[in-house]
């Protein structure tokens, strides 16, 4: 079960991994759950350019006319199959154009899954659900859909103890000339080597590094960068460490391990200015 997060705001059914029926239905439940996400995510941006009866007139012109995009198959055939469809202006708006072939691709991979996984035409199991979860988040990361949370939480259950997969590459928060300048605040010459072991005992929290040098705090979403005013630096210098990101935890005495290959190793130290306030002592 995930400790990490509000049960209450998981929408799937986190499986039992050993019951192939169970994860057959998380993984169906998980691309509905998406695709709900991403209606509704086309429907705020439609109200606000269209207004309210953006889709009876839609229908009206004969674009949408018998046609239901609440039904997933429907919305992403919509999305992927036709370039010009209005439904695509929303994620347009948020998606910069140099992205647009790689998203529509990994959508139109999704409407492929979505039929493998709704005719059980796979082998249900851990590994082809993580898979799923993966390029699920993908989509949704874009666009900043509440479905990262389901998609978090299941990998969580599949690989408790593996690096963050979730992550998108994005630009990063401060350009390589810019940490150097920075990393005399945050660093000291006789800390740990980067990888050093790190076996605890670790406090309860636990964040998520982003590719873009974001830190996240897993519980509760806030980013360190929105908390203190060097969140961001310090989630430069911890990418510039660690270039695929991943699941981070914290020492009672500041020092920040993230997963390298099969173990906790030492990232960095911080003092409890430097870090998520009242996280530590």
């Amino acid at each position: 079960m995930v400790e990490s997060l509000n049960k209450d705001s998981i929408r799937v059914v986190l499986p039992s991994l050993d019951i192939p029926t169970q994860v057959s239905s998380t993984g169906t439940g998980l691309i509905n759950v998406f695709c709900s996400d991403l209606f509704d995510f086309i429907d705020k941006g439609m109200r606000k350019t269209r207004g309210a009866n953006w889709l009876t007139e839609l229908q009206v012109q004969n674009l949408g006319s018998e046609q239901n995009f609440k039904d997933p198959s429907v919305l992403l055939k919509e999305l992927t199959q036709k370039g010009q469809s209005p439904l695509r202006a929303p994620i347009s708006a948020l998606v910069p154009q140099a992205n647009w072939k790689e998203f529509y691709k990994r959508l139109d991979d999704l409407l492929g899954e979505r039929h493998l996984w709704v005719h059980n035409s796979i082998k249900p199991d851990a590994e082809q659900l993580k898979a799923l979860v993966i390029l699920v988040n993908k989509i949704a990361w874009k666009l900043e859909l509440a479905v990262v949370k389901d998609c978090r939480a299941l990998l969580d259950l599949i690989t408790p103890e593996e690096p963050e997969e979730l992550a998108e590459e994005l630009e990063p928060v401060a350009a390589a000339s810019e940490i150097a300048k920075e990393l005399g605040r945050f660093t000291n010459d006789d800390e740990l080597a980067i990888g050093a072991p790190i076996t605890g005992p670790f406090i309860s929290h636990s964040y998520t590094l982003h590719m873009n040098g974001s830190v996240r705090d897993r519980a509760s979403d806030e980013l360190l960068g929105d908390l203190i005013p060097d969140g961001d630096t310090l989630g430069a210098l911890l990418i510039a460490r660690k270039p695929s990101g991943g699941r981070l935890r914290v020492t009672e005495s500041g020092e920040i391990a993230a997963y390298f290959g099969d173990s906790w190793g030492f990232l960095a130290k911080v003092e409890p200015k430097t870090w998520f306030p009242g996280h530590l002592s």
